[in-house]
């Protein structure tokens, strides 16, 4: 964890929990579908950027953990997906940080969706 912050839980934050896994649904055919939801804007200070990346580097941790593998099987890009359901209000600087970091999660045996209102929309 950055020396900006090593406080894991954080309310007030829109990425309140750096150390769960949001929402996760395992699939039947092996792989999964991990969710982080970021249902209030998220801004595009280092702080909020840092705890995005390393929720993301959490999420991709644990697909390589035993857990994981014994109830999805090994992870790929073609049947593990991590959506990331974003505000839509967030700074373009979080959305920008996610798109140039699609390619970092294909490497590490995952797909990346950037969810702007989908999921959010369809909770509300």
């Amino acid at each position: 964890m950055s020396q900006i912050d090593d406080i894991e839980i954080d309310d007030e934050h829109p990425i309140p929990n750096l150390e769960v896994i949001d929402v996760w649904t395992v699939l039947k055919e092996g792989g999964c579908r991990m969710f982080v939801i970021i249902a209030s804007p998220l801004q595009g200070d280092r702080r909020s950027l840092e705890r995005l990346m390393c929720k993301l580097e959490r999420y991709l941790a644990y697909l390589k953990s035993d857990e994981c593998v014994e109830r999805c099987g090994e992870a790929t890009v073609e049947n593990t997906t991590i959506i990331v359901a974003i505000h839509p209000a967030s700074s373009h600087f979080a959305f920008e940080l996610l798109e140039r970091n699609k390619a970092w999660v294909s490497n590490n045996d995952a797909t990346l969706v950037i969810d702007r209102d989908g999921i959010l929309e369809r909770t509300h």
